[in-house]
């Protein structure tokens, strides 16, 4: 896996900026990134949770669910991209993620943050709203 450091200032960058940094990043580097796996230093959390799972449980399962880059902004923020390619159709763990400044993304189900699932109309710890 190919792993890459985005230069920022750790302290005038939060999670969603550092998302939409990695996400153009990574449009410039792959096909159709998607997003498998991340993890937020400054908030001490990481997607997808795996209860029991050890701290970098993160990283172990993007590592054997092919993921090709790693993009790391401000040394705080890992993001863990594969293509959209390498899955077959349709994929219904796939979430497409429109953020407020128009960037849209893919992400696995598991690697989406709780304000993506309720975005997606999911009610806090699941379920679907209607």
């Amino acid at each position: 896996m190919e792993t890459i450091a985005i230069q920022a200032n750790k302290s005038s960058i939060d999670f969603s900026e550092a998302r939409r940094q990695a996400v153009n990043q990574a449009y410039d580097m792959l096909n159709d990134p998607v997003i498998i796996a991340w993890k937020d230093d400054q908030a001490q959390k990481y997607g997808p949770e795996i209860p029991g799972g050890s701290e970098d449980r993160w990283h172990e399962y993007a590592d054997s669910h092919d993921g090709l880059l790693e993009l790391n902004v401000a040394d705080a923020y890992h993001f863990i991209f594969m293509e959209a390619a390498d899955f077959e159709e349709p994929d219904l763990n796939l979430a497409s993620i429109s953020e407020d400044d128009g960037t849209t993304f893919l992400c696995l189900d598991d690697a989406c943050t709780e304000e993506d699932r309720q975005k997606m109309g999911y009610f806090p710890g699941g379920g679907m709203g209607g």
